[in-house]
């Protein structure tokens, strides 16, 4: 691992530099620097790499090729690779300048430099060259004369050469392109070199050859197919791909369920039948050919569609139970057939997962599923990989990884959650990890994961988090009492505390020491955190008071929060509880619903008039059509209805007074109390389902708004 400072390298220049050293260390040829310590062997070692990262880049070579193009050093004569390619008739000059702070240029002194090696190559002066540079120099000739020429001037920077640096590439440019065209120059900027590593990272897209009977083309504006496929067809695409066949579902598959088990009993017993029972499966991909096997009649006959870019997006626990079928009793299973859909979405993303959330909303899909597929997330991934070296596992059904080598997006979420400034977050994930995706301006996604976290924040969070679960847990195994009840409920609310406590507003600097600073205090700072938070509970809010359900209120939270980290900051000690007892502030009806998932989504409601007037002025305008008084519930907290009439989301009281307004209500009052007049199908009404969980931890009536 590389070691120099990193305080004023930016991301995209840590994450390349990181990649160079990976690819490239032990690769490229540095007998000669090997005796330079520290700083000095390092910026001479990217130097090269960063060479022959452009010469990979650009003869798309494996990097023990490009390593092998690599000439700098003493009498390289301005040529720190040097790639004669005879298969394409190409040559490739190189010179790379290296810049931590990603500043490097290209003056006229590096421009006379590449010229003048340049020069000595068409002069066959390669006895100059160094040892490395020399039989390249030899090889490079016969491609100078006769093919084309690059001049590749690589930079880790942002700036292209300056005009006098120019001026001397443009007259090396005219003497040699004066009997035809051989010879340009190509500048590679940080950008460049950014978006390669990232690519060198991506998955190599799938190919596949899908062979369809019965099939037909869809018409319509996007290259589609439709047939059938055999399931041993099937199997040999998971024998070669495993689940990177999935890469753009909403979620990996999620091994043995009750309906996997139902797929593989019929591809079992009933083989010939499978194409009945089961709903197929959706591919999409980012192109594709037809390979019809009649040219008169093509329909007639079976044709094979040669796939590029293939991402199996509904259907993945189907094609994993045909892989566990085909394994146990392939002969069997192979009389199965089952049913494809083959879509070209030309490398559209946004497209394919339109397509992907379309295709899985018959089946049981969760919201996370669908934050899954979210950019963000992607994004994280690869920045996660390209710097720290980590994996990040983002679809449900995915192995997580261990835990030195990644983290998965529930173990992110939960930490960023902790994280957050304000103990709220703390509060929803301990009622419900649910919360964890919900999104909207005031949904806890959106909050979380607006702004992507760094690397560094997205690794030391989740650290922190595992270590302080780890502790309370431990320490809640010898406690008894008020304190054992807080360690049992309040591991995220204590995780939130060290956070602020101990001041994570480092947490992106690369070069803070989070191990010593934060990580090797936490173990001692649990225990603490523990007996405060239960002496402070008790003093606010007395004996009775139910822990389990005000860690869950976010208020309460706050309030603990700020007391505990107070008197931390103060060095008070631990207060004797008062002798006033005080409950927990109640939490408002939605957010309430919305935190403990009292209601699943998709729930239907409907409209009940709350007095006689309101009754006799809305009787007739719901009867004009029954979808005025018909709704469906969203876990939203500022608009959790649905309205039938018009498909559009309000607030409970919102859409009361929409309701008496179209209604034409001349004397509706100002107010309402919507959460009363909306009631499942069971006649409970929303503040009546609330009431029900203040009446079960002791609160006082929900309120009346919402």
């Amino acid at each position: 691992m590389l070691t120099v400072a990193t305080t004023v390298m930016p991301q995209p220049v840590r994450q390349v530099r990181e990649q160079l050293w990976e690819t490239f260390h032990g690769v490229i040829d540095d007998s000669d620097i090997a005796h330079f310590g520290g700083g000095n062997y390092e910026q001479r070692f990217l130097s090269r790499a960063l060479a022959a990262l452009a010469a990979r880049r650009l003869a798309k070579c494996t990097a023990a090729e490009a390593a092998r193009f690599v000439t700098d050093g003493i009498a390289d004569q301005g040529l720190d690779a040097i790639a004669p390619m005879p298969q394409s008739g190409q040559l490739l000059l190189v010179q790379a300048k290296w810049s931590d702070k990603g500043t490097a240029t290209f003056d006229v002194e590096a421009a006379k430099a590449m010229v003048d090696g340049l020069n000595r190559i068409e002069n066959e002066l390669y006895s100059q060259f160094n040892e490395r540079a020399k039989t390249l120099a030899e090889q490079a000739r016969p491609l100078l004369i006769d093919g084309e020429t690059v001049l590749v001037i690589a930079l880790m920077g942002t700036a292209v050469p300056d005009k006098p640096a120019q001026d001397v590439l443009d007259n090396a440019l005219a003497e040699f392109n004066k009997h035809g065209d051989r010879m340009k120059v190509q500048v590679l900027l940080a950008r460049d070199f950014h978006a390669q590593i990232h690519a060198d990272l991506r998955p190599k897209p799938i190919c596949l050859d899908v062979r369809l009977d019965d099939w037909y083309q869809q018409k319509g504006e996007l290259e589609a197919y439709q047939g059938t496929v055999s399931v041993e067809n099937v199997a040999d695409w998971y024998e070669q791909h495993g689940s990177a066949l999935f890469e753009q579902n909403l979620r990996a598959p999620l091994g043995i369920t009750v309906a996997n088990a139902e797929i593989g009993h019929t591809l079992a017993s009933q083989p010939t039948s499978f194409w009945y029972f089961n709903n197929g499966i959706t591919m999409i991909c980012e192109s594709l050919k037809a390979k019809h096997e009649s040219a008169k009649a093509p329909r007639s006959r079976p044709t094979t569609l040669d796939v590029s870019g293939a991402s199996i997006v509904n259907g993945a626990q189907t094609v994993m139970a045909i892989a566990r079928a085909m394994h146990e009793d392939g002969e069997t299973a192979a009389n199965a057939t089952v049913s494809i859909k083959v879509i070209n979405t030309q490398g559209d993303k946004s497209l394919g997962v339109r397509v992907s959330q379309a295709a899985n909303r018959q089946n049981a899909i969760e919201a996370r599923d669908h934050i899954a597929l979210e950019p963000v997330h992607e994004s994280i991934k690869a920045n996660l990989r390209a710097e720290l070296r980590k994996q990040y596992v983002v679809k449900r059904g995915e192995p997580v990884p261990a835990p030195e080598t990644g983290c998965s997006l529930d173990e992110l979420a939960l930490a960023l959650a902790c994280l957050y400034e304000d103990a709220d977050q703390a509060a929803r994930v301990t009622s419900s990890t649910e919360n964890l995706w919900e999104q909207g301006e005031s949904g806890s996604h959106t909050l979380l994961f607006g702004r992507e976290p760094s690397p560094q924040k997205v690794w030391r969070s989740v650290q922190t988090l595992r270590m302080t679960r780890s502790a309370v847990y431990e320490l809640g195994a010898a406690l008894t009492g008020r304190e054992a009840t807080v360690a049992e409920h309040g591991a995220f609310l204590i995780t939130h505390l060290i956070f602020r406590h101990l001041d994570a507003a480092s947490i992106d600097d690369v070069d803070f020491d989070w191990d010593s600073e934060i990580l090797d205090k936490v173990l001692a700072l649990v225990p603490e955190l523990v007996r405060r938070l239960a002496h402070t509970f008790r003093s606010l809010y007395g004996e009775r008071a139910q822990v389990r359900t005000a860690f869950q209120n976010a208020e309460t939270c706050r309030r603990l929060a700020e007391e505990v980290l107070l008197e931390l900051a103060e060095g008070v000690a631990l207060p004797e509880p008062p002798v006033k007892e005080r409950k927990p502030r109640r939490q408002n009806t939605v957010p309430l619903l919305v935190d403990r998932r009292v209601l699943k989504e998709g729930t239907p409601l409907y409209f009940v008039a709350h007095t006689e007037p309101e009754r006799a002025a809305l009787e007739e305008w719901l009867t004009e059509d029954e979808r005025r008084g018909q709704a469906t519930w969203v876990n939203h907290r500022t608009k959790p209805i649905l309205w039938a009439y018009d498909r559009q989301q309000y607030s409970p009281t919102g859409l009361v007074t929409k309701m008496w307004w179209e209604a034409g209500w001349d004397d509706r009052p100002v107010s309402n109390q919507g959460t009363a007049r909306w009631f499942r199908t069971d006649g409970r009404s929303l503040v009546d389902l609330a009431r029900e969980i203040h009446d079960a931890e002791g609160d006082e009536d929900p309120d009346s708004g919402n």
